[in-house]
């Protein structure tokens, strides 16, 4: 059997095109009634045309992928009959632009979620430190555990003030690409560094699944790649600003 394609191959066929090959880390793919498949055509061989294809269609299936990916799935396609009416935008090669306008709106929001993951951690880690006795005193009068929060806190206030400046350029109809990208980059490293001072403060006890902090640091793991990890933000970002 040949290897599967890692990606969505379109061939013109009865007036429409026929996808086969997979595409991964699509989020929600086993719950979607639609999914909206970004594919290169032989009328815009530069740019990506988007395809809306309904995600019960024969030959499609979806699984979800183990490990520290939550909602992320596969999604296999294997000669789905898409009809010419479910090219979005009415013409072939305007995907990117338009993937890229809903990108700078929705990187925000992300930002935003990981910005109350390390407000989160940040709260439990106080917490911890204030209620933990060691050596007849609580943990938090130690200067190391101390450091940790405050490099925990220094993460968190980066992501807060970067995300809110993105919000506040978008909200405001001022050029946003820039702090958009900065935002994410910052924020994706943020949320996973605030993760690993919160399990220097915790211990052993971080580790425990019932207590909550490793869904964090999980979820912190599979969001500094999501859409983008911050190396590819941070050459985003500079191309936006013309450097």
């Amino acid at each position: 059997m040949g290897r599967a394609r890692r990606h969505a191959d379109p061939q013109r066929e009865n007036g429409g095109f026929s996808l086969t090959g997979t595409k991964l880390f699509a989020a929600d793919a086993t719950s979607a009634t639609d999914l909206i498949v970004a594919v290169r055509t032989a009328d815009a061989p530069d740019d990506v045309s988007l395809l809306l294809v309904d995600a019960r269609a024969p030959g499609v299936s979806t699984r979800r992928l183990p490990g520290f990916l939550s909602w992320q799935c596969e999604v296999t396609l294997e000669r789905t009959l898409v009809p010419d009416t479910a090219l979005l935008g009415g013409a072939p090669g305007q995907g990117w632009a338009t993937l890229n306008r809903a990108m700078l709106r929705a990187l925000p929001i992300l930002c935003s979620y990981m910005v109350g993951g390390c407000q989160a951690v940040y709260e439990m880690s106080v917490s911890h430190s204030r209620t933990r006795v060691q050596f007849g005193v609580p943990v938090g009068r130690f200067q190391r555990v101390q450091d940790h929060i405050v490099r925990l806190v220094n993460h968190l206030d980066a992501a807060r003030w970067t995300t809110g400046e993105a919000l506040w350029k978008l909200d405001t109809g001022r050029p946003a690409e820039a702090s958009v990208h900065l935002a994410k980059a910052v924020a994706s490293e943020g949320y996973l560094e605030a993760c690993n001072a919160a399990h220097e403060v915790h211990a052993g006890m971080g580790s425990l699944n019932e207590y909550g902090l490793a869904a964090h640091t999980q979820m912190s793991r599979t969001l500094f790649h999501y859409l983008g990890d911050p190396r590819w933000h941070k050459r985003r970002m500079a191309d936006a600003l013309e450097w």
